[in-house]
């Protein structure tokens, strides 16, 4: 039998290894939040270039229409609803008058062929300006904290069309646009739903799909030398119209989740988590065993879950 003293070295070189690698991609990770953002410099250098932002009359959408006219850019916003667009519109044009906005109306939910025609309204509304980057915001969970088997099958098909097939549509539909404007840039919203949880197993399994698009088409567009940036945004609990939540340090309003997702371009990753309290909380995934995590989100969803059943008995 081996003296067990034959292993001592190996396996400490091992540790300090894995240590020194844990170590490194803490300390790169961290970074992320130190460098300076590269959106302006690298897509609107001029201060003409164009933005498009799916799911804009909203919550993250709408923040991030308000942070891109902030930072110069025309955007267009995309809504299934043309009267609450304008209205959106006028909200914007009376914040940020130097900046031309657009809008075009799809219903993610319901998804036709008629997607194809957004490249067409878009080079309209852009005229002989440049679109550079589109960020694929439109989304959320249909039931939230549901099992499963409650589910109908139109609440199934409405929440992966929402969260994974409109992405891919109007990023198919605009994606030769974007090239020729290029350097251009993708964003595409992920959750922490990603790591798989209970009680949100349809919408979990479609953040999983935008993180999957999102190596795959930045690797396509890469492996054909097209300056096109592919980059997912991680994102955790955020204060939105529609849900009763405070604003807190872990919780941010929308729009200050938005400057934070545009303050990571450049960072180099592929997905980054977007506002840093949400990063510190999810490094708790990285570290703790995935048992733990599973317990302390299913007690929490399934504390929503129960609120939201009650409420539904008193109303």
């Amino acid at each position: 039998m081996a003296d067990l003293g034959t292993y001592t070295k190996p396996l400490a070189y091992l540790g300090l290894f894995s240590l020194a690698t844990t170590a490194f991609n803490f300390t790169r990770s961290a970074t992320n939040y130190l460098r300076p953002s590269t959106l302006v410099k690298t897509y609107n250098p001029t201060g003409t270039n164009w933005a498009l932002v799916t799911g804009a009359t909203d919550g993250i959408g709408f923040g991030f229409a308000q942070e891109l006219c902030a930072r110069g850019f025309n955007v267009i916003l995309h809504g299934r609803n043309a009267e609450k667009l304008q209205r959106r519109q006028r909200e914007l044009q009376a914040e940020f008058p130097n900046v031309k906005l657009g809008f075009v109306v799809r219903d993610a939910q319901n998804i036709t062929n008629d997607i194809d025609g957004v490249d067409d309204e878009v080079r309209r509304i852009v005229g002989a300006d440049s679109l550079t980057v589109l960020i694929n915001n439109v989304g959320g969970e249909t039931r939230p904290s549901t099992l499963l088997k409650e589910y109908t099958f139109e609440d199934v098909d409405a929440t992966v069309s929402r969260n994974a097939t409109f992405m891919i549509q109007i990023t198919r539909a605009l994606a030769r646009h974007l090239e020729e404007n290029s350097p251009a840039l993708v964003m595409n919203v992920s959750s922490v739903a990603a790591f798989g949880l209970p009680y949100i197993t349809a919408y979990g399994a479609t953040k999983g799909f935008v993180d999957s698009f999102t190596r795959s088409l930045r690797a396509e567009f890469g492996a054909e030398g097209k300056d096109v940036n592919v980059m997912g945004l991680r994102v955790a609990e955020v204060k939105t119209a529609g849900y009763d939540i405070k604003s807190t340090l872990f919780v941010p309003e929308a729009r200050v989740l938005a400057g934070a997702s545009l303050n990571r371009v450049g960072c180099g990753d592929e997905i980054v988590w977007a506002y840093f309290w949400h990063w510190l909380q999810g490094l708790s995934f990285d570290i703790l065993p995935r048992w733990m995590m599973l317990k302390v989100a299913g007690m929490k969803l399934k504390a929503i879950r129960a609120d939201m059943t009650a409420k539904a008995k008193s109303s």
